[in-house]
């Protein structure tokens, strides 16, 4: 099975459109959240995401935005956007498992581990603690930078951000995770 994976989208859907035309043909597309930002809801890339089926988490970004914690921003994108987009970003889970072929994976937005809202970058600690979960592959955004981390038997990827990267790249990334080689890569794009 081929996967597609993106993540930080942060309310470019011309990065999204051009990261989902550069991946070609998949199984499944799987988002590991910030699709849109708190202050800057996009109902294009809801659209996107939805109408391709992607599979979608909250990230921090949706957490404000959803949880309360910018109520007049709320409000303002409930009196202007179709309900159904939000609700698409309000029901979608703060983790999925699932399987594909023999993996079992794992999509969260930050670390895998307590505290939950951390950051995980190449060498951090909580790697090593990772190899010990019931997963071959672990799915995280957050940072914004890609990184394919082995520990044990579980393989943690990032697929950076399709819109904002944060390393040296300014190009746009995401990850391709093939299920029956148990293979995953990055891949960049340019996303303007």
């Amino acid at each position: 099975m081929k996967i597609g994976i993106i993540s930080d989208i942060h309310a470019n859907p011309r990065a999204l459109r051009n990261a989902l035309d550069d991946m070609g043909s998949t199984d499944m597309v799987l988002c590991a959240g910030d699709s849109i930002s708190e202050y800057r809801f996009c109902p294009e890339t809801v659209e996107i995401l939805r109408g391709a089926g992607v599979q979608c988490i909250r990230g921090n970004h949706e957490a404000v935005l959803l949880g309360g914690r910018n109520p007049q921003y709320l409000r303002k994108c409930q009196a202007e956007f179709p309900a159904d987009l939000l609700e698409f970003l309000s029901t979608a889970p703060l983790s999925i498992e699932t399987r594909a072929d023999e993996a079992r994976i794992l999509v969260t937005h930050a670390s895998p581990l307590p505290p939950y809202e951390d950051y995980v970058y190449a060498g951090s600690p909580i790697l090593k603690q990772v190899g010990s979960l019931p997963y071959e592959f672990i799915i995280l955004g957050h940072t914004h930078m890609p990184m394919i981390h082995k520990s044990g038997g579980v393989t943690v990827v990032n697929p950076g951000s399709c819109s904002e990267p944060r390393d040296q790249d300014r190009r746009g990334s995401y990850a391709i995770l093939d299920s029956g080689t148990m293979e995953v890569e990055i891949r960049r794009f340019l996303r303007d």
